[in-house]
């Protein structure tokens, strides 16, 4: 199997340690990853991309630029896109984000963004 059959996952986070983390823990699963610390840097990034399968992102900051948030395109496109939502605090508001996201508080050790990645691939799976 080619690389580019391989399934992508895109990781949004501004830590570069954490996305890594997530980044290694998708590949492991057999994704394809491509990462951005912004939701406008990832949406720019998939452009070419004819399907994303997995999103992983945090919470736009404050400020940011909102353009693309939660990869808006793409989940249009990929009805079963399975979406993880990283939360620096519990009640931070995550309003573009898709109700079926499954949300993830920070800090989490890898059994919990496990745990987290197999319940927003079942969440996926059924669109």
């Amino acid at each position: 199997m080619g690389v580019s059959k391989l399934p992508l996952a895109v990781v949004i986070e501004p830590s570069a340690c954490l996305a890594g983390t997530i980044v290694d823990v998708l590949s492991l699963r057999g994704f394809r990853c491509l990462s951005a610390t912004t939701h406008i840097g990832a949406a720019a990034r998939i452009l070419d991309e004819a399907r994303v399968d997995f999103l992983v992102a945090a919470v736009p900051a404050p400020g940011e630029d909102r353009s693309g948030a939660y990869l808006a395109d793409a989940r249009a496109a990929n009805q079963g896109m399975a979406v993880v939502i990283l939360l620096s605090d519990p009640g931070e508001p995550a309003d573009e984000a898709p109700a079926s996201a499954i949300r993830l508080c920070k800090p989490f050790d890898r059994s919990m963004l496990e745990e987290a990645l197999d319940r927003a691939a079942v969440f996926g799976a059924h669109g």
